[in-house]
C-alpha cells in the first residue's frame, strides 16, 4: 500500500505526547514530500484503494486481483493495530467499495472466496477492536452474510 515510501519517526515524545509517524514520499522522485502517516494513509485509500480505474484493474485479474484487494484491507488494519493512526472512515470507504458494492462482492465471491472471507474478518476485527465505527447499521449482518457465502 505504501510503495516508493519510508516512515520517520519525528524526535522522542515529550511527556505524555506521541511521536508523528512520517512518510517520504517518493513515487515522484524529482519532488519527494514528507507526509504525516495519516494523511498518507487517507490519501492511499481516497486515490488509490477505492480508486474505481484500480478497482476495475483488479476485476480483470481475477483471483489474484481478489487477492489484491484482501492484501489492501489487511494492510489498513494492520496500520491501525500499530499505531492508531487511521481514521475510521478509512475504513467505510474500503467495506463500501468492495463489500458494500454488488459488483466487487459478486467478483470478491466467484474469484476468490478466501478473499471475500479474509476481507469481512479483518473488517469485523477491526470493528469488535474499536479501530472501526461504521457510519451503517447493517455493517455486522452484511459482513456475516459475507463469510457464509463464502464458505458455502
Amino acid at each position: 500500500m505504501l510503495h516508493s515510501s519510508a516512515a520517520l519517526p519525528r524526535p522522542p515524545p515529550r511527556w505524555g505526547m506521541h511521536p508523528d509517524l512520517i512518510i517520504l514520499d517518493t513515487t515522484d522522485p524529482a519532488r519527494p514530500r514528507a507526509r504525516s502517516l495519516s494523511a498518507a494513509l487517507s490519501r492511499i485509500v481516497r486515490s488509490r484503494a477505492t480508486n474505481p480505474k484500480f478497482i476495475a484493474g483488479q476485476l480483470r485479474h481475477g483471483p489474484r486481483g481478489a487477492a489484491e484487494l484482501a492484501e489492501t484491507v489487511d494492510r489498513l488494519a494492520d496500520f491501525a493495530e500499530t499505531t492508531d493512526l487511521v481514521a475510521s472512515h478509512l475504513f467505510d470507504l474500503l467495506h463500501d467499495a468492495y463489500v458494500a458494492d454488488d459488483a466487487v462482492r459478486t467478483f470478491l465471491l466467484r474469484e476468490n472466496p478466501e478473499a471475500a472471507a479474509a476481507i469481512a474478518a479483518r473488517l469485523d476485527a477491526a470493528r469488535r477492536r474499536g479501530l472501526w465505527h461504521p457510519r451503517r447499521n447493517d455493517v455486522d449482518a452484511g459482513l456475516a452474510a459475507l463469510v457464509n457465502r463464502a464458505i458455502s
